[in-house]
């Protein structure tokens, strides 16, 4: 099973001004910006979950199950998108381990009265 040290966030519509000169080009590869866990902590994947009436594409959070190699402890990582690079909005302590390869989905739901 394939284990992350972080996430990658691909901006398909900007090149990278960054980069040396190429061809007497710059910026040739699309803008990518990282979100690394700790030492040892990996995930297998993540989801998106929009922020209601969110208005710009990444208006939302990025939600992985993380876990820990040195402590054996499974935390889920909750990152704002628009602040990618910047630490979890919040860390969530699970009371087991969550194996490489869950995954979860989050639907919207109308709320009840």
């Amino acid at each position: 099973m394939a284990k992350y040290g972080g996430l990658a966030k691909l901006y398909f519509e900007e090149q990278d001004k960054t980069l040396p000169a190429r061809d007497g080009k710059k910026g040739q590869l699309i803008k990518v910006e990282y979100h690394r866990f700790e030492e040892n902590n990996f995930c297998s994947g993540s989801a998106f979950v929009p922020k209601q009436g969110g208005v710009e594409e990444d208006d939302g959070w990025i939600i992985s199950f993380v876990h820990n190699e040195d402590t054996n402890i499974s935390q889920v990582h909750i990152i704002d998108a628009r602040k990618f690079d910047s630490k979890p909005v919040a860390k969530i302590t699970l009371p087991q381990r969550v194996p490489y390869g869950f995954h979860g989905t989050f639907i919207p739901m109308p709320r009840q009265a």
